[in-house]
């Protein structure tokens, strides 16, 4: 059965089958006969019954100002067929995202033709986020960021926090954690991941530490390392990118830091202190010789000449895009942005020959790339067809309206479903849902989309829950269970942080 199952011609099928069928099965049962017909016109009666108050002389000047009537509007304008089967797509999607029958790229490709095949979205809607400016901000930087693998900078700054913990366990591991967290915030973490993995093998090789947990202390980090700026790791981009697709306000560079540092400290502390405990002591057979992975960072011969500049260019982009909002200048008179300054780093660091063009062409994370540009549309195709007015109002029953419920309700679900599926994956399917439930009651989309963000991050429970986590699994001999050990407290503590300092520093209502 399983061997059928892998088919790919069948479980194409069944993906297209189950387009067919899920949302036949949920418009006959949610519309009942003549339901479609009558919904619509009952709706087009109730902006005009709300508006007869409205006409009356003074009494009625007073509901005037408030937002409570606004969602009513656009429910006359939901097409239930076709917002029940964006919802179903995105279902089935999920599940292969889940399983992964097939490739994640290629059911992200099948999201976008399917919204075409059953006649959501136009051709050109469904496909036009290949030039999402996000898409294309993170194309850019995994190519800047490889400069500084190619030309050793990651690899010194990383020799420098083994050298500096004097040959003490938990110094040197503490110094790890930190040092591979600043990296990744500003860096892929699965390269940085790649990067520190043959150092950290020596070292604990020959001084006979704990490989299990300094595996383990790598992978965490970077993740704790991706919540401090915006391109610390994809989801802090999808739930910028779904703020920017509904033209709302959207987080500025360094602001993921100010819950992002809290979490970062809070988890390097909760791993040294709790974590390492519950993971078999000693060393295994395993040494920095042994580890030959495709990108394997003792194998690079790195440009050491080209440090400086490409040191420089990632200094001033980073710069750039930091100050863009505060400096005037940048932004009115040099006009740069966020993609024009990712554009313009990409392009100098291939000039200056700190990498070649086909090592940028291979940096790029094209998994990242294809369920960036393929799963927007989902967003798109639940606000033309009323989805998002659906889905907001069945959450916010199920919360009874509470915009802390349902903070935490999105918070938590994201930090569940991203252990046994992509964190970008996760974020692109639940930031919609986020945003069209902040919006139909009427609170800031901010602090629910921070959640979403950061509890897409806190992915320490199992090996698939983000690369870096699979990456150490062989060279640490890790087993699925030594993550729920040593992530389980770390998880906790994070995600309780976030459902405390989110609303705090974002309010549900500003």
């Amino acid at each position: 059965m399983v061997g059928f199952m892998k088919r790919k011609w069948w479980v194409v099928s069944l993906f297209l089958l189950c387009l067919a069928a899920v949302p036949a099965y949920f418009y006959a049962t949610a519309q009942p006969a003549g339901a479609q017909a009558a919904a619509p016109k009952a709706a087009e009666k109730a902006p005009a019954a709300a508006a007869a108050p409205a006409q009356a002389p003074a009494p009625a000047a007073a509901p005037a100002p408030a937002p409570a009537p606004a969602p009513a509007k656009p429910a006359a304008k939901i097409d239930y067929q076709k917002a029940w089967t964006t919802i179903a797509v995105l279902a089935v999607a999920f599940l292969f995202f889940m399983t992964e029958l097939i490739p994640l790229e290629a059911t992200a490709i099948l999201v976008p033709v399917a919204l075409v095949i059953t006649g959501v979205l136009r051709p050109a809607d469904a496909f036009k986020d290949f030039a999402n400016q996000w898409t294309l901000i993170f194309m850019f930087m995994f190519m800047m960021g490889e400069s500084l693998f190619r030309t050793g900078f990651a690899d010194k700054v990383g020799r420098w926090a083994v050298e500096k913990g004097k040959g003490r366990e938990k110094l040197v591991m503490l110094n790890v954690m930190i040092v591979a967290a600043l990296l990744s915030s500003v860096l892929s973490n699965t390269g940085t991941t790649v990067c520190f993995l043959p150092i950290v093998l020596g070292v604990v090789t020959l001084a006979g530490f704990s490989t299990r947990g300094f595996m383990m202390a790598l992978a965490f980090a970077t993740s704790f390392g991706g919540t401090l700026t915006l391109i610390g790791t994809p989801p802090n981009g999808v739930i910028n990118g779904v703020l920017g697709t509904a033209k709302m306000p959207t987080f500025g560079f360094f602001e993921f830091a100010l819950v992002g540092i809290p979490i970062a400290v809070a988890g390097i502390a909760t791993f040294m202190l709790f974590g390492t405990r519950f993971l078999p002591k000693g060393k295994v057979d395993q040494s920095a010789e042994d580890y030959s992975g495709p990108e394997a960072a003792a194998d690079i011969k790195y440009r050491v000449n080209k440090m400086p500049v490409a040191v420089g260019i990632f200094a001033f982009v980073v710069a750039v895009m930091a100050l863009g909002d505060f400096v005037p200048f940048i932004k009115n008179t040099l006009h740069i942005d966020l993609l024009t300054a990712a554009a313009l780093g990409a392009a100098l660091v291939i000039i200056t020959k700190c990498i070649t063009w086909k090592e940028a062409w291979q940096s790029v994370s094209w998994q990242t790339i294809f369920l960036f540009a393929c799963m927007f549309p989902v967003s798109t195709a639940l606000a033309k067809t009323g989805g998002v007015l659906m889905i907001a109002q069945a959450v916010n029953d199920l919360v009874a309206g509470s915009p802390m419920g349902l903070m935490i309700g999105m918070t938590v679900l994201t930090a569940v479903l991203t252990q046994f599926a992509s964190n970008t994956a996760t974020a692109l399917i639940v930031g919609p849902i986020g945003l069209a439930s902040a919006v139909g009651m009427g609170i800031s989309p901010l602090p629910i989309l921070m959640g979403i963000g950061m509890g897409a991050s806190l992915c320490f429970l199992t090996p698939i829950a983000t690369p870096p986590n699979t990456i150490v699994l062989g060279p640490g001999q890790l087993k699925f269970i030594d993550y729920l050990k040593a992530g389980l407290i770390p998880q906790i503590v994070c995600t309780i942080l976030v459902i405390i300092l989110v609303p705090l520093i974002w309010p549900f209502r500003p």
